[in-house]
């Protein structure tokens, strides 16, 4: 079994995968951001519930990011000291292209975006197969950047947090929009076990959150 583990938005997810299919998985979304409080929990709830001992996981999967500075940090770092103490691979997989998986189509382009503040998303575009047709970067949104630098020929899915801003400065004809969508470990099976497979793994020691920006702290407006 390979835990999967999943933590870059408000949603906080895990799961247990055997030969790339997920047998089980919980999940928590809470606008609040609980990760801290939940993850662990959720981790216990999944083992107990499938009869599952520590010893018995091969790996831990982990989304590295884009996304929220706290929840990655919290989702990798507990990912890092499973890892650790059970002298198991790390395997990362990318935010966005778990974003897409759920609505990769047959002559499709699926556009994964999370909201990034103001009119910046973090922006990964997809084929049919789940492979990555540009790297996957924050970008600010403006009239016209879709028609000029996204695969037309193809349909057009957008999906996760930032669809709607996308929908609302740079609309894309025939293209469909699906704003409630969160990265689930569900959905990372797949890939982490070709990795898996293939032994590509990351150092526990060094490895950290793929961010894409700096961090920037807003500070509570003060009250009248």
């Amino acid at each position: 079994m390979i835990l999967l583990i999943e933590t870059s938005t408000t949603q906080c997810s895990v799961g247990l995968s055997q030969q790339g299919i997920c047998v089980s998985s919980l999940s928590v979304n809470e606008a609040q951001y609980t990760h801290a409080e939940v993850l662990h929990v959720l981790i216990t709830q999944l083992l107990d519930q499938e009869g599952i001992q520590p010893q018995d996981l091969l790996a831990v999967g982990v989304s590295r990011g884009p996304g929220s500075y706290t929840g990655l940090r919290i989702g990798v770092s507990a990912a890092k000291g499973l890892c650790f103490a059970l002298q198991i691979p790390l395997i990362s997989m990318d935010t966005l292209a778990v974003l897409a998986q759920e609505y990769l189509r047959p002559e499709t382009r699926t556009v994964a975006v999370l909201d990034a503040r103001r009119d910046e998303v973090y922006l990964g575009v997809y084929d049919p197969q789940g492979n990555a047709l540009m790297v996957p970067h924050p970008q600010v949104i403006e009239p016209g950047y879709f028609q000029k630098s996204i695969f037309l020929e193809e349909k057009l899915h957008f999906v996760g947090s930032g669809a709607d801003k996308c929908k609302e400065i740079d609309p894309v004809l025939g293209a469909e929009y699906h704003a409630a969508v969160w990265p689930h470990a569900a959905q990372m099976a797949g890939q982490v076990f070709r990795s898996f497979e293939a032994g590509r793994f990351e150092d526990i020691a060094y490895f950290e959150p793929s961010y894409l920006k700096d961090f920037i702290a807003i500070k509570p407006q003060k009250k009248s």
